[in-house]
């Protein structure tokens, strides 16, 4: 008797894991129809010598009813900062050293046109406020959320800290898929390395599916050849440096002479 309750038991466990493997199956197969697709127009970007920056297009695909953030950022690093601030009540100077840790060196959203407000922020994980859960302040006594917030104001001032809202437009919807298209700033201060670029599908204020993919900005040509230099041939490379400022200054002295001079 215990026998067969024991063989019972086993071809009830077996049947309710087929089971459960089909509905799983049957609902991964459901929801790749509309999952999150992104393609970048490019996956590599080349600084050349008259490189001043440039712009990449993002397409891709995304369940209808959902918003679409882009997201691009940059490799992490350290950054030293000066705090300034009143002495002896009036004078404006250097108060102290500020270190932020783990500070993404680019950072950039774009958001559809008539995006809801609950589209950034902690809740969601994209953001400023996100990316500044993540960074280290020293020392610890500083106020992190001044500190941060004039960091944040210093790299959108260099052009590679932004929000971009409207900057995602969406096509006609098919079949319960909506394509949706994007032009990504890159400007000429993003400097060599690896980028993120990540794509949420966001539904009531929540993440409901992302993707993500890297985009490469390297050195090409004579910007290449020039790093290469002041790394690995040092000594070469500030030697160059000195002939090319001694030259430059030779060439500036006979333009300025063959000018005519004083009258």
């Amino acid at each position: 008797m215990k026998m067969e309750k024991k063989i019972m038991f086993q071809k009830v466990f077996v049947f309710s894991a087929f089971l459960a493997a089909g509905l799983y199956a049957s609902a991964s197969v459901c929801f790749a129809g509309g999952e999150l697709q992104m393609q970048l127009a490019a996956d590599t970007i080349n600084i050349t010598t008259f490189y001043n920056g440039t712009t990449l297009e993002v397409r891709g695909t995304a369940p209808a009813e959902t918003d679409v953030v882009l997201e691009v950022s940059g490799p992490k690093q350290d950054v030293h900062l000066k705090e300034k601030g009143k002495v002896l009540g009036f004078l404006w100077m250097n108060k102290s050293d500020v270190t932020l840790e783990n500070a993404p060196a680019d950072y950039m959203i774009y958001t559809p046109e008539n995006a809801g407000g609950d589209i950034i922020g902690l809740q969601t994980g994209i953001g400023y406020q996100s990316v500044g859960q993540d960074i280290i302040i020293n020392p610890e006594t500083e106020d992190r959320t001044f500190i941060f917030g004039e960091y944040v104001k210093l790299m959108e001032k260099a052009g590679v800290y932004a929000i971009n809202q409207g900057a995602v437009t969406y096509g006609p919807v098919k079949g319960g898929i909506k394509p949706f298209s994007a032009t990504l700033i890159i400007p000429s201060k993003m400097s060599a390395g690896k980028y993120q670029v990540k794509a949420f599908a966001l539904q009531h204020g929540v993440v409901a599916d992302q993707v993500q993919t890297d985009l490469t900005i390297q050195l090409q040509g004579f910007p290449a050849i020039i790093s290469s230099m002041a790394f690995n041939r040092s000594l070469m490379f500030g030697i160059m440096a000195v002939v090319i400022a001694i030259a430059a200054g030779l060439l500036v002295g006979v333009l300025f002479k063959s000018g005519g001079g004083s009258h």
